[in-house]
């Protein structure tokens, strides 16, 4: 957990501080920009399936160690070829490649890795714990990243982010927890074979299959929300960009609420019903935003109600719809099952912001943002007509195959 929120922080700094190297000191075109955010995304879908096979067929702490290690490692370059003048736009978009695709390696292992720590029932708790350090750090590392960018420069800020990758790897190093020893086969089976082992386990098991399914529908259409949201805020409603920053971070503040509470609520209602719940209030909130309307304090008022209530209620869905893929899937297949869903989110979310850009120029923003929110209840029936909605608690590993 300290780990985890030590990076958390630091890669919400690089983040910031990147964006700000390529705009301040490399004067970074708007088309260079947009490549480097491209190109940081692809690592996700490309590896994420080796990345899964990898986690299953090694222990998952060394794996972090390392990914954590070499993260510290590529950045540190940033500050150097600063420091000696050749600092390059080329040379910045490599190391957020190469990042994001070590980051691939961790977070799948991370995921698998988490059940081995704690009891399987108290993953949802787990996962709570783990989502607020993400707030927290959605919520405070951008400030302190732009702060840092305007007291020592942008490139020197990434420093922050490497020294707290090295943090990690050494409270990794000291966690004593003992991982299932790995099966040792006379030969290794082919990463295809491999691939398609965790697939079929998403596919034929009847709670992953339709988590994946809800998953890919809001990730599609939350597309939408992500392409547009701004654009409507600042022009079709034309508040101020100051208020459209206090309107984002005030997701962070809801996304927050959610982690801190999601332990209690799904105690109360159950895994299933708080599951469904939370994306069904998330889709509810989401209508307020294309229906706001009146004198520009009441359009802020309603949005940020929106923002707040809808990422709490969205926080206890993904904390949930986590940990109940941690508890069911068999754990020498755990890395893949976490990679199948990570693939498939990585492919569908481009998608939904290409599709949801498309459908404003063509119908509007409003409308589209209409279709992104009444879409979202696709994926809660989904859910709802499921065996999900019948979870009180979690359930045991499921074979293969089982129904």
């Amino acid at each position: 957990w300290s780990g985890k929120t030590v990076s958390a922080f630091g890669s919400q700094i690089s983040t910031t501080a990147i964006s700000l190297a390529a705009i301040l000191t490399l004067q970074a075109s708007a088309a260079q920009l947009g490549l480097l955010g491209a190109l940081a995304s692809v690592p996700a879908l490309l590896l994420g399936l080796p990345a899964g096979v990898w986690a299953d067929r090694t222990r998952r702490r060394p794996v972090m160690i390392v990914t954590d290690l070499l993260r510290a490692a590529a950045l540190a370059t940033v500050p150097l070829a600063a420091l000696l003048g050749v600092l390059g736009f080329a040379q910045l978009t490599l190391i957020s490649v190469v990042v994001a695709a070590l980051t691939v390696f961790f977070e799948v292992a991370d995921n698998a890795f988490l059940p081995t720590v704690i009891a399987r029932e108290q993953l949802v708790d787990g996962n709570s714990k783990l989502g607020v350090s993400d707030s927290l750090a959605e919520i405070g590392g951008p400030a302190i990243g732009g702060v840092l960018v305007q007291a020592i420069g942008a490139p020197f800020a990434i420093l922050v982010d490497a020294a707290s990758y090295l943090i990690s790897a050494l409270v990794l190093a000291r966690i004593r927890a003992v991982e299932p020893a790995i099966p040792q086969a006379a030969q290794a089976p082919a990463m295809r074979r491999e691939i398609g082992e965790g697939l079929r386990t998403v596919l034929h098991n009847r709670l992953l299959l339709p988590l994946l399914a809800a998953l890919a529908v809001f990730n599609l259409l939350g597309g939408f929300f992500g392409a547009l949201y701004s654009l409507y805020v600042v022009r079709n409603l034309e508040l101020p960009p100051a208020l459209l920053g206090v309107l984002i971070s005030a997701g962070g503040v809801g996304a927050l609420i959610g982690a801190a509470s999601a332990g209690r609520l799904t105690q109360r209602l159950g895994i299933g019903p708080a599951l469904i719940s939370g994306l069904a209030v998330h889709s509810i909130c989401s209508l307020l935003t294309p229906l706001a309307a009146g004198a520009p304090s009441q359009i802020s008022a309603i949005l940020l109600f929106s923002q707040i209530a809808g990422d709490t209620t969205l926080m206890i869905f993904f904390i949930d719809a986590l940990s109940l893929r941690q508890a069911v899937a068999p754990d020498r297949l755990l890395g893949r099952v976490n990679a199948s869903f990570t693939v498939v989110m990585a492919a569908v979310s481009p998608v939904g912001f290409l599709l949801g850009g498309l459908l404003g120029e063509a119908i509007g923003v409003r409308p589209t943002l209409f279709i992104s929110a009444l879409g979202s209840w696709i994926a809660v029936l989904i859910l709802l007509c499921s065996p999900v909605r019948k979870l009180t608690a979690l359930p045991s590993e499921l074979v293969v195959g089982e129904s």
